[in-house]
């Protein structure tokens, strides 16, 4: 309801609508709070548009720059937090107040700050005029009236109620909170919707820091909280606890619940961190690697060559972590503890004396907040530091390298972390005297003799109780030895289930992309009259693919400004472009503007281009930006775009282009792919079904038929295939989403909806689909519960141990599909493909029936002996489903 236009300066205006509040308006409340289970409270200036979905009920900074629209659209209601006693200078509140001579005086502590005198007649229409009106026009669902640190005098109080009747009567439609510490009780029974304690049992102290509430104020406020709880008046309460102390957050969420408030843990500063009852799972790992370029006098290597990177990150990003790379610059490059959820030291490692002791004092802090440290390598080389690790790490051996081995052969492992069919072999590169602690798990354990008869013992890979070890410097050239996902899972230690994003799966299938490098586009191939390697392509293998292929041009090769290419070339390779792109498969991506190795923002990166370039800028912007204003321009057909920018291969893109991309909305992939660990995991889906080719693999007959195979095999398994595009957008999407634990068995999940699958351990349960939100389905997959997700910016998933029945839901589904309607009986969804859509629902009577309208026209199908029907759909369709009993049932009826 908007807020009345006119409103006037004279007090009996305001007695008098208090009066005709009472007579006619103070019957019905704004809201039913009732449903609420959840709350947020964050006075920042910009709250956390994650946190603002998540939760049913969130009380921000009136001024807030918060869109609450797509909360709005989820269910979730807004509350304005409204300090009536006091104002700041310089803000539209003290010009208010100012226009209608409110007594107001400073407050000692900040002159700043202006004490407003509750018993002025013009304090009633200086709280509505310049604190509630404007939050009402700013779209929040209501107020809380807050006596922000002011006692709460008898005259106060009375103030506060005559308030809150003119607030209801002048706004019946919102939500209305009280301050708990008024002591207002039944007298605002049918004034207002609840009431909101801010500091139960902890405050704010001296300098933000936190304190305890006084034992008396304590017994007093629980006192009337169960009072108002009593009367039937919903009660919120907010308590504090620090950061990094999840047991006292806990704790504090516990009390709050058991004085029957709905609670919100945070700190003193309420700037919105959540730290209970909802608890966010930890998901950041933090990789440290590279070196100080000062201490070596050579730049650090990027991120995306570390073996942490090529090896650790897929194993970690399936197992839901999310993987952070810093270079090791300066003495301050180590990370607040609170939020990791492991740390990784990468075997390329190189720190100065002065950083190798920063970091041999952080280990006892990791290990005081139980979180495990992974070692690749050995980055203590100083002796006296070294000793100090070791000795932390109760590790053995001196951790030197043992030279002048003769002999090396496997001591002891551990068969159940090692990738099946792997013969494991004892390396002697890189071993050191290194033992593990004795209590370790030992997964392997080497012993070696040196040409003098000296014994050596290296334990290279092991769990200990504050983490474990993983070296192999062999890694790189021989692969590992053992079955990272299985010792990483063991390595994060045994924590309840959790849901994890998970992009190898897609509605319930392997997802299937592919993408074409650009390298090789106008290279003759040695075919019978040496077509372009573009036109080979175009006509052996994309014309008779209809899977989605996303194809990446370097706009230099396409207009001939490369070396040695010819001037007469650009056309032919222009059309032959504009051919490929037409192709109604086909997805356009950027291969940049010369294919630079260099992605360093603000000087020239561009390659070498002959004499016939016509460019002036050749920045980074210009590779990025540029290349795909000449694709769109030049080469696509109406209706298309460019959303990908496909790296070159070799090349290692900065953050500040990947934040460039990210600027202009466009996703991001490398070219090449990391190193596979699917081998030897025959059960795990650990990645999706990529076909990741270039134009110069079309050069010779063998390679053709080699890729027409590939893409025959993938056209023949049941796969959900997507643009390369809509998967880089999940990877970015699961790395971004958030896991709120609302119990064991339900959880909130946050994110935007490009990332629409959720893993678990089938031994988990299944889905209570009358329970979820957001959830279209699931299936299991080798010992993997995966949940298909809509699409929301919010899901809930509520899990159960009782088999399913009585419920439709999603199998698994060839394409991309879109539910409008998904109930107990009847289902309402959009698909739309290449090819013609294969479609599993289950949720059916056993061999009941199906009737189904497909575009309009009724179809009938048979559910099998589970209840389950498979449905062949055309490429573009909105289908409606009507689950139905058996035949010789209805018969009967």
């Amino acid at each position: 309801m908007p807020a009345p236009s006119h409103t006037s300066k004279k007090p009996g205006y305001w007695l008098c609508t208090l009066a005709l509040g009472v007579m006619f308006g103070t019957a019905a409340l704004g809201a039913d709070l009732s449903g609420v289970r959840s709350l947020f409270v964050d006075q920042s200036a910009r709250p956390d548009p994650g946190s603002l979905a998540a939760f049913d009920l969130s009380v921000l900074h009136p001024q807030a720059a918060a869109d609450m629209e797509p909360g709005h659209a989820l269910g979730s209601r807004y509350l304005a937090l409204l300090d009536v006693t006091r104002f700041s200078t310089g803000t539209q509140a003290a010009m208010v107040a100012a226009e209608r001579a409110v007594a107001a005086k400073p407050l000692p502590a900040d002159a700043r700050t202006r004490l407003v005198d509750a018993a002025d007649p013009q304090w009633l229409p200086w709280v509505v005029e310049a604190l509630v009106d404007p939050a009402a026009k700013r779209g929040f669902d209501g107020f809380v009236l807050s006596l922000g640190k002011e006692a709460a005098t008898p005259s106060l109080r009375k103030a506060l109620l005559t308030l809150t009747a003119a607030v209801h009567q002048r706004y019946p439609d919102k939500c209305l909170l009280l301050d708990a510490r008024s002591g207002i009780a039944s007298e605002a029974l049918h004034l207002a919707d609840g009431f909101l304690a801010l500091g139960v049992y902890s405050q704010e102290g001296r300098n933000g820091a936190l304190d305890w509430t006084p034992i008396a104020e304590v017994q007093h406020l629980t006192r009337h909280l169960r009072h108002l709880q009593v009367q039937g008046l919903r009660t919120f309460a907010v308590d504090y606890a620090p950061a990094d102390d999840r047991a006292a957050a806990r704790e504090a969420a516990q009390r709050l619940t058991a004085i029957g408030a709905l609670p919100f843990i945070t700190t003193p500063a309420l700037s919105g961190v959540n730290l209970g009852p909802l608890e966010e799972t930890s998901r950041r790992v933090f990789v440290l690697h590279g070196w100080d370029e000062s201490h070596t006098g050579q730049a650090a290597p990027a991120a995306e060559s570390t073996v942490s990177a090529r090896f650790l990150r897929q194993p970690l990003e399936w197992l839901g972590c999310q993987p952070d790379f810093r270079t090791a610059r300066g003495v301050d490059f180590l990370p607040e503890a609170q939020g990791l959820r492991a740390v990784i030291l990468d075997s390329g490692l190189v720190l100065s004396d002065e950083q190798q002791r920063v970091l041999a004092a952080w280990l006892p802090r990791l290990r005081a907040r139980n979180i495990p440290l992974l070692l690749t390598g050995m980055p203590f080389t100083n002796g006296a530091v070294r000793e100090v690790a070791l000795r932390h790490l109760a590790l053995g051996g001196g951790a030197r390298p043992a030279s002048r081995l003769a002999k090396v052969g496997v001591a002891k492992m551990d068969s159940a972390l090692l990738r099946d069919g792997a013969r494991v072999q004892a390396r002697s590169l890189g071993f050191l005297d290194l033992t593990a602690p004795a209590d370790a798990r030992l997964v392997l354990a080497l012993r070696g003799h040196d040409t003098l008869g000296g014994e050596h013992r290296f334990d290279p890979v092991f769990l200990a109780g504050w983490g474990g070890a993983w070296i192999d410097p062999a890694v790189e050239a021989a692969g590992p030895q053992i079955d990272l996902p299985a010792f990483l899972t063991a390595f994060l230690g045994q924590t309840p289930a959790s849901p994890v994003p998970d992009t190898t799966t897609r509605e319930g299938r392997q997802v299937f992309y592919s993408h074409i490098d650009g390298a090789g586009f106008s290279t003759p191939s040695t075919l019978p009259g040496f077509p372009a390697c573009a036109e080979v392509m175009r006509d052996r293998i994309l014309d008779r693919c209809m899977l989605p292929v996303t194809v990446a041009v370097c706009e230099a090769e396409v207009r001939g400004w490369l070396p040695d290419q010819d001037a007469g070339e650009a056309a032919a390779l222009e059309h032959t472009a504009r051919s490929i792109f037409n192709m109604p498969q086909v997805q356009a991506a950027s291969g940049s503007f010369s294919r630079p190795e260099r992605w360093t923002a603000g000087v020239d990166i561009a390659t070498k281009l002959n004499e016939r370039a016509q460019t002036v800028r050749r920045d980074m912007e210009r590779e990025i930006a540029g290349s795909m204003t000449y694709i769109h321009r030049q080469l696509l057909p109406q209706g298309k775009d460019v959303r990908l920018m496909l790296w070159p291969q070799n090349a290692a893109p900065t953050r500040e282009a990947l934040r460039f991309c990210e600027s202009m909305g466009i996703e991001t992939l490398p070219a090449s792919a990391t190193s596979s660990l699917e081998e030897g995991r025959p059960s795990a889906r650990l990645e999706p079904r990529a076909v990741r080719c270039r134009f110069d693999d079309m050069r010779t007959e063998q390679g053709i038929k080699a890729l027409e195979k590939t893409f025959d095999a993938c056209a023949g398994e049941p796969l959900h295939a997507m643009t390369a595009s809509a998967y880089a957008a999940s990877v970015r999407d699961a790395r971004q989403t958030r896991i709120l634990r609302v119990s064991d068995t339900h959880w909130i999940i946050l994110n935007n909806g490009d990332c629409r699958t959720l893993r678990l351990p089938a031994s988990a349960g299944v889905p209570d689909m009358t329970q979820c939100l957001g959830v279209s389905g699931f299936n299991v997959h080798q010992g993997q519960l995966y949940i298909h997700t809509m699409g929301n910016a919010r899901t809930e998933l509520v899990l159960t141990q009782a088999r399913q029945a009585g419920h439709l839901r999603l199998v698994e589904c060839s394409a991309a599909i879109q539910f409008m309607e998904l109930s107990s009986r009847r289902a309402t969804f959009h698909v739309r493909d290449l090819r013609p859509v294969e479609v599993v629902l289950a949720g059916f009577e056993p061999r009941g029936q199906c009737a189904y309208l497909e575009n309009g026209r009724p179809y009938t199908a048979h559910a099998d002996a589970e209840g389950v029907v498979r449905l062949e759909i055309v490429c573009r369709a909105t289908v409606s489903v009507q689950a139905m009993a058996p035949a010789t049932q209805a018969a009967m009826r």
